[in-house]
């Protein structure tokens, strides 16, 4: 590797370490020490980007996010990794995107065999050769992986990862099943007392407001739902088997953009192994539960699924939640906020004639436009003129950020601070100018915002709803309607005392 060539003028990278499934944090130590004495060797300064999860994707690893992001910004001259398929091994469409970032900035790849200039056509043939063969070898480590979870699961182990509450992973005081889980003795009294409760009767967001009013939390103490004890209570698991190859592809809230959704696959393909560990209720209790909660309608009616004119507007004021609404003697109600608290208490804040309620609205808006004709002229230019002032400021505060990091990484490379200040010090001058970037963003997008939406804009939207608002019957369109210049409604009534206020788009 030829870093004395003229061709590259490197003084600032980032070093980027992910730890992978097979490795330990010891290696993940190891790779740190090599991109360390690395940069050291040719004096480099460096800010360091440690990764430690197991997810492929980019979106689902947030330091290379936000790596990537400063990389398209022109923060480094170089990114030091162990190996170039460090930066990700995901398919075409992720490596193109990190490719991208790096030819777009002209920001080099440096390991400790090679350095990589993308927008060079012999150094980017090689990437994609390096990237071609990541991707096979992720590929079958996958199929592996699957494999061996398909078989573990024929052999009874368990391989579905965090075991249901009230089991543990194969170890808890003196039990220790080689197979994979074991009852958690504190855990059981509390999972039988939400048998015993559901046998009798109780809803699950009954059993769970209970729970949460003695103060008995989940295994990740959190509150207690009535969905996670309604999965608690059909479990299979916890009559002593093994239910593995269930689903197919992914329902994580987060999942890459072109990930397969999750499907159930017929049970003929299901590995059902029985008696792998301690059973926790009977098939008789399993029976009756599923039962139970059957004879339970678990679908809304139609109705709940109509929209209405205030849709998704209405909030309340003390949960922050929407109101619903519903028809009573051809008559339309807004129903009272009766959001249950995780201990069981009810919000209780008082609907109302859907009729009285937009009759207050109008009223707010007629207002609102009165008032936003009256301020016109002036109202955009100091709006706008206020936003830049704040960018301004904070662009200047940037540049002094900046700098200081800068002089801290200098005074450490003199020895004027030991590593651990200088960390100390690096992480909250990055720490003030990433917070400092986000509100320049934030900033940016409000500028735009203004700029698109202007007053003129505003106005035509207020005269288009007065002009259209009095002779729409349909409440979707009404509901439209009221979207294009109301963002929310905030909605507080008890006894006589009614409070509207609107935020307008």
């Amino acid at each position: 590797m030829d870093l004395e060539n003229r061709k590259y003028i490197i003084r600032y990278v980032a070093i980027y370490i992910r730890k992978s499934r097979a490795e330990s944090m010891e290696d993940l130590e190891k790779h740190r020490l090599v991109l360390m004495d690395l940069c050291k060797r040719h004096n480099f300064k460096f800010v360091e980007y440690i990764e430690v999860g197991t997810s492929d994707s980019i979106d689902l690893r947030p330091k290379i996010c936000k790596l990537l992001k400063e990389v398209e910004e022109g923060v480094y001259d170089a990114v030091c990794v162990v190996e170039y398929d460090r930066l990700g091994r995901g398919d075409l469409g992720e490596q193109d995107r990190i490719k991208k970032a790096f030819q777009k900035s002209n920001t080099f790849i440096i390991t400790p065999d090679k350095i990589y200039d993308l927008n060079d056509d012999v150094d980017d043939t090689y990437a994609d050769f390096k990237g071609f063969f990541a991707r096979q070898e992720y590929k079958m480590i996958t199929k592996r992986l699957r494999q061996g979870k398909k078989i573990g699961a024929r052999r009874g182990q368990w391989t579905n990862g965090t075991p249901p509450f009230p089991y543990v992973y194969q170890r808890y005081k003196e039990k220790f099943n080689p197979k994979g889980i074991v009852v958690d003795d504190d855990r059981y009294e509390v999972y039988r007392s939400i048998i015993e409760e559901a046998l009798n009767g109780m809803p699950p967001q009954k059993i769970a407001e209970v729970l949460n009013r003695k103060g008995i939390l989940t295994a990740k103490s959190k509150y207690w739902s009535g969905v996670t004890i309604q999965r608690l209570l059909i479990d299979e698991t916890h009559l002593g088997k093994i239910i593995s190859n269930k689903t197919q592809g992914d329902g994580h809230k987060k999942k890459r953009p072109n990930a397969k959704s999750l499907k159930t696959l017929p049970k003929s393909e299901w590995v059902i192994v029985e008696n792998c560990h301690e059973a926790v209720k009977t098939q008789e209790e399993h029976d009756r539960i599923i039962q139970l909660i059957s004879s339970r309608s678990l679908i809304g009616t139609k109705a709940r699924h109509q929209t209405y004119a205030f849709s998704g507007l209405v909030k309340c004021e003390n949960c922050g939640h929407s109101h619903t609404f519903y028809v009573k003697r051809d008559e339309l109600f807004m129903k009272p906020c009766w959001y249950t608290y995780p201990t069981g208490e009810k919000c209780r804040n008082d609907g109302i004639r859907v009729s009285v309620i937009e009759d207050m609205v109008l009223t707010e808006i007629k207002k609102y436009k009165d008032a936003f004709i009256a301020d016109m002229p002036e109202t955009e230019d100091d709006t706008l003129s206020g936003i830049q002032t704040l960018i301004t400021e904070n662009e200047a505060n940037l540049q002094k950020q900046i700098r200081a990091l800068e002089i801290v990484n200098d005074a450490y490379e003199y020895g004027d601070y030991s590593r651990d200040e200088w960390l100390k010090r690096k992480r909250k001058w990055e720490e003030e100018i990433f917070n400092t970037k986000n509100t320049l963003y934030d900033l940016h997008k409000q500028a735009k915002s203004t700029v698109q939406i202007t007053n003129a804009d505003r106005q035509a939207m207020l005269t288009a709803f007065y002009e259209n608002i009095t002779h729409t019957t349909d409440q979707a369109a009404r509901n439209d309607l009221y979207r294009t210049i109301i963002e929310r409604i905030i909605w507080r009534k008890a006894g006589d005392d009614i409070k509207v206020s609107i935020k307008f788009n």
